[in-house]
């Protein structure tokens, strides 16, 4: 056999040798490597654009969401890497989008808590409509204005207010009346310093126990000197 016969048998037999291996055996690096991570995951740095960039602004507590990756975002980032141990870039790359996906989830749970807690308030404050007013009761059938929220607060949400209006107000965060939501606290007040509470019920109307001879009811607001407090934050 001359030696350029046997040279083109041994490429033949090199060729059949490769034809004979499944394409899945060679696509199969490949498909390791997507494991190892999102192939169509895009870095989110300054000058990116969309809703992706909105939901790493909500969640960072990023004062204008806009869906642009600005100098503000930017540095928001940055605070979020360095509270979870990531390298601190500014840039979202993988493992810093994953953690702000988890805190997003985290917040909407608190959300829902947070709803549910201010659901229970007005279920409870609207079933003691009817209930007498009496000086110094907090229930559970006679009340007066801050035994009345002492008690509704306590049996929605555990939460220990003292008997006593202005205790109430300065335990609370102020907020202004187009921030209130049924459930928050309503305090009334003049020269002498605050002399009502209240729960807001919405709409301009509060539930409360108001004087001697009425039952918990439900009222308009009836003056401009009043005040409104959140009693626990807003996740």
């Amino acid at each position: 056999m001359s030696r350029l016969h046997a040279r083109r048998q041994f490429i033949a037999a090199g060729l059949s040798i490769a034809l004979a291996v499944p394409v899945a055996a060679i696509a199969a690096p490949t498909a390791v490597a997507g494991e190892q991570g999102d192939s169509n995951f895009v870095l989110l740095k300054r000058g990116s654009e969309g809703p992706r960039v909105k939901l790493v602004q909500r969640t960072l507590d990023v004062k204008t969401v806009n869906g642009n990756y600005n100098r503000v975002t930017r540095n928001h980032v940055k605070r979020f890497q360095a509270s979870r141990s990531i390298a601190v870039t500014g840039v979202v790359n993988e493992r810093t989008m994953k953690g702000i996906r988890a805190k997003w989830e985290n917040i909407q749970d608190a959300r829902k808590r947070w709803n549910a807690k201010y659901d229970r308030i007005l279920r409870i404050a609207r079933a003691q409509k009817g209930d007498p007013y009496r000086y110094g009761a907090a229930g559970p059938t006679a009340f007066d204005c801050s035994g009345l929220t002492m008690f509704v607060y306590r049996k929605a949400t555990n939460m220990n207010l003292e008997h006593r209006a202005t205790s109430q107000f300065r335990k609370g965060d102020r907020i202004s009346r187009k921030q209130a939501r049924p459930g928050d606290l309503v305090f009334m007040y003049d020269g002498g310093g605050i002399y009502h509470a209240a729960i807001y019920a919405g709409r301009g109307d509060i539930i409360h126990a108001s004087t001697p001879g009425t039952n918990v009811k439900r009222d308009p607001i009836w003056t401009n000197n009043v005040l409104f407090a959140r009693m626990f934050k807003k996740p």
